[in-house]
């Protein structure tokens, strides 16, 4: 395959747009470009300036072009790590990304399964919640299922620990407030949350507005875990399947209500303490938040202490009441915060002065502001045409002035029109704005010499 089959199968396949194309095309194909015959350079320079994914060039190379297309959808790349590690990112017809997620062979033939993961479907595919990854389609490709979800671009919780340490206590609270009001959500709707590890809370970026505020999204919410397939590959044939998992599959296993919210009690502990060690996740014994962050809160370090406590009786028994309880900390640290700032408030000093009272009037003259349009009542807001010239009151000879001066410039401009064939519109225009600005700037500077002297003969 040559560059210039290379270039007919991305136009064929779709995978840029024909503006692209030849914006591509113009830049490669230069004069002193020695190696504008080589494929494999050829390709490379695609993905070194963002025109093709190194999956696309991968594929474009070994010829099994068929892996570029699921169904409807471009293929991008396949997902290696992260929350739909396993999965691949595509792009529809309209140039939206998502995540594709194929469906465990064994899932669709067990009829149990197929019954719970079609169930699971419908619910998710109706839920339209602003911080639960939702699920936009499903379909089928080479006799496998797949669903596809919105595809979250941004730091997932994991991103963020692993960079920072821990979150300061007021944006980690306030993070997983949201986290909770989705899976109280979620629970209510009876629908599974997914695996809630660090790497599926996502702060999930705006692709209209990437610099603007970030949305909290959990991932994976809707479909068991245990149903998706955690593997691809491309076949022989150039399709892109799931890896079966052949005589290892045991079935599918949902957490309960009460592990779920051990799960949000484990993230919401470690937003604030940082990563857990493996000593800690190995026993399920946490230390008293307090003695790893002591600038918690007590609220907010009690929470987190009881989600995670060894005993299941002291943990909340609804994700919503410790929603609710995080609210509340939240709230009494924000009046705490406000408390502070108002005792730091300066007070100006005004120094007092001897005999003060004898020196300046008891009472103040004021100034009383005369009516600036003595027809009008002080109760009557309206103002209107038939007032303005009540007040102005022109004569017959203004009127005749302004009729006749308007007839006459119109008589002139159809006149040279006749004689030139020039337009002279535009420039009619602006002078009549001059004229017109003159005259109201006129009028106001004749009305307030008025008021000023209505003013003075009453002040006087």
């Amino acid at each position: 395959m040559n560059v210039d089959q290379v270039i007919q199968t991305i136009i064929e396949k779709k995978l840029l747009t024909s503006r692209d194309v030849e914006g591509a095309k113009q830049r490669w194909f230069v004069a002193n470009r020695t190696e504008s015959a080589d494929v494999k350079m050829f390709l490379k320079w695609m993905v070194l300036n963002k025109f093709l994914s190194e999956f696309q060039a991968m594929v474009l190379v070994s010829g099994k072009v068929s892996a570029l297309k699921i169904a409807n959808y471009k293929v991008i790349e396949i997902i290696k790590t992260g929350a739909y590690a396993g999965g691949v990112k595509v792009q529809n017809p309209l140039g939206e990304q998502f995540a594709l997620q194929f469906v465990k062979d064994e899932v669709i033939k067990d009829p149990a399964l197929n019954n719970k993961f079609q169930g699971q479907l419908q619910i998710g595919l109706e839920i339209k919640h602003p911080h639960l990854a939702g699920l936009v389609d499903n379909g089928e490709s080479n006799g496998h299922s797949f669903i596809v979800r919105e595809f979250l671009e941004g730091e997932s919780l994991e991103m963020i620990l692993s960079r920072r340490g821990k979150i300061p206590h007021q944006n980690a609270a306030k993070i997983m407030a949201i986290v909770m009001v989705a899976v109280a959500h979620a629970q209510e709707k009876s629908v599974p949350c997914g695996n809630l590890s660090n790497s599926d809370i996502f702060l999930a970026t705006n692709k209209n507005q990437p610099k603007g505020p970030k949305t909290v999204k959990v991932a994976n919410a809707f479909i068991s875990t245990g149903m998706i397939a955690t593997e691809v590959k491309v076949s022989p044939e150039g399709n892109i399947i799931p890896v079966t998992s052949g005589g290892s599959f045991t079935g599918v296993k949902d957490l309960t209500l009460a592990e779920e919210n051990f799960r949000v009690g484990k993230l919401l502990y470690s937003s604030l303490a940082g990563k857990l060690s493996a000593e800690v996740e190995g026993s399920g014994i946490f230390p008293a938040l307090s003695s790893i962050t002591p600038e918690a809160p007590e609220e907010l370090a009690a929470l987190a202490d009881q989600m995670v406590s060894s005993n299941v009786s002291d943990r909340p028994a609804k994700i919503a009441h410790a929603a609710k309880a995080l609210r509340v900390s939240l709230a009494a640290e924000e009046e705490a915060v406000a408390r502070r700032n108002e005792e730091y408030i300066a007070v100006p000093y005004v120094p007092t002065m001897p005999n003060f009272e004898t020196t300046q009037p008891s009472t103040p003259k004021l100034k009383k502001v005369s009516n600036v349009r003595p027809d009008v009542s002080e109760d009557d807001e309206e103002f209107s045409i038939k007032k303005l010239i009540a007040e102005f009151n022109p004569d017959v000879r203004d009127l005749t002035f302004l009729g006749l001066g308007s007839v006459l410039s119109l008589l002139i401009v159809a006149f040279l029109h006749l004689i030139t064939g020039w337009h002279f519109m535009s420039l009619v225009c602006l002078i009549m704005g001059g004229v017109i600005s003159y005259s109201v700037e006129s009028f106001c500077n004749w009305r307030n010499s008025q008021n000023n002297d209505a003013q003075s003969a009453e002040d006087y």
